[in-house]
Order: structure tokens, then sequence, then C-alpha cells
């Protein structure tokens, strides 16, 4: 392939991913702030059951929109690899693998919240089940839920990782970004491992993703406006993709 062509594939992917950023980031924030803060209600299971049903369709709307998140995760990870394969192939393509396994939780987790809402709205159900066991069955699949979204974010933390230190590589975009993406994602990750490991310390979240979420919004808008800066083709600058422009 023409370097030429593979400049503009890496161009083209870079403002994809810039996109994927912005959109995915204001997805998650309307999943996570409007969607689950108004029907989930830690530490009690029967209140949390009752603005399910109260509110089935925004609820649904939620499962729709982690669904669409790891479809659009898995398109990240796409575009981040065609974007920095030419730095280190091996490297890019773990990173998108740990990111397309995040997309598997977010799928396995909208399985959860389907079968919550069959529990609390099947009817049927009433005849073996009295209304407090099933609130405790449908609190059961919110835990998982939970459980998972904490290990979908180590694969997220895994990913960035790896993708911030190939742009920090690369120096396709300028030293500051990739540093905070770095930075901010290794903090993610320990962060991540933590409560995992310590669930009392639980609350760290969510001031421990900030740094990461600050930089993906500054890198979206970066990605998508001014693209990345790739090396002159002529002479000795176009034969590196490190040599900056």
């Amino acid at each position: 392939m023409a370097l030429g062509t593979i400049k503009k594939d890496q161009q083209t992917a870079a403002r994809w991913a810039g996109f994927l950023y912005l959109f995915l980031g204001a997805l998650a924030a309307f999943g996570q702030f409007y969607v689950s803060s108004g029907i989930v209600v830690p530490g009690d299971v029967a209140q949390t059951a009752h603005n399910i049903l109260a509110s089935e369709r925004l609820f649904r709307i939620g499962m729709a929109t982690d669904l669409i998140g790891g479809a659009g995760n898995a398109a990240l990870a796409v575009a981040f690899y065609v974007m920095l394969k030419p730095v280190s192939a091996a490297t890019a393509l773990l990173a998108s693998f740990w990111r397309l396994g995040e997309a598997v939780i977010l799928g396995h987790m909208t399985l959860n919240s389907m079968v919550v809402v069959h529990i609390l709205t099947h009817a049927n159900h009433s005849a073996g089940f009295s209304a407090g066991q099933l609130q405790a069955l449908a609190g059961i699949y919110l835990g998982a839920q939970g459980a998972e979204f904490g290990i979908g974010l180590v694969f997220y933390a895994l990913g960035s990782t790896l993708f911030c230190y190939l742009l920090l590589k690369s120096r396709y975009v300028p030293g500051i970004l990739a540093w905070w993406g770095f930075l901010g994602s290794i903090v993610a990750l320990f962060s991540s491992l933590t409560i995992i490991v310590f669930p009392s310390a639980s609350g760290i979240a969510p001031a421990c993703y900030v740094p990461v979420g600050t930089f993906e919004i500054a890198a979206g808008f970066w990605l998508l406006i001014r693209g990345i800066r790739l090396p002159r083709m002529p002479g000795a600058a176009a034969a590196s993709p490190q040599s900056g422009e």
C-alpha cells in the first residue's frame, strides 16, 4: 500500500477516534448521571425495583445506551489500531483487544439489565416468589451488573494506557496531551484494581477517573479538528512515524 494512502487512512481513523471519544463520553454521562442516578438507589433494592417499574422505558433506554456504547468501543478500538499500527502493530493490536474486551462486558451488562426487567415485569413469577423475593433476585442481577462494570473499567484502562503510550511514542499529538492520557489511564487502572481488591475503597470513584475522562474530551476535540501530526513524506522524515513534523 502506498505511503500516502496509509497516511490518509491514519488521518481518517484519527478523526473517527476523536468523534468516538466525544460521542462515547456523552453517552456514558447520559447513562450514568441521568438514567442510573435517577433509578438505582444504592442499598435500597425495594425502591430501585419500584423506580424500574415506574420508569421502565427510561431503564430500557439505558440498556440501549450500553449496547451502543459497546459497539462504539469496538469501533474506537479499530480506529486507534489503524492510526497507531505504523508505530507498533503488536502493541496497537493488544490495546485493541483489551478495548474489545470492554465492549463484550458492556454487552453482558445489558443482558443482566434485561433479566432484571424480566423478573420484575412478568406476572407469572409471582406464583413462586413473593414481591420481596423478586426484588432481592433483581438486586442480585443489578449487583452483578455493577461488578461487571468494574471489570470493564480494568480492560478499558489497560487499553487506554497502551494507546496513550503509543501516542506518546509517535508524537502524533502534543506531548503534554499524551502524557496526560497515559498517567490518567494508569491512575484509572490501579484505582479499578484497588476497588476490586478492597471494596471499601469504592469512595475513590468517580474522582479517580476524572484525569482520563478529561483527557478523552481534550484528545477528542484535538483528533477531530486537528488530526494527527504525521512525518513529512520527503527524505528521512518520511521513513519514521516517530520523527514528528
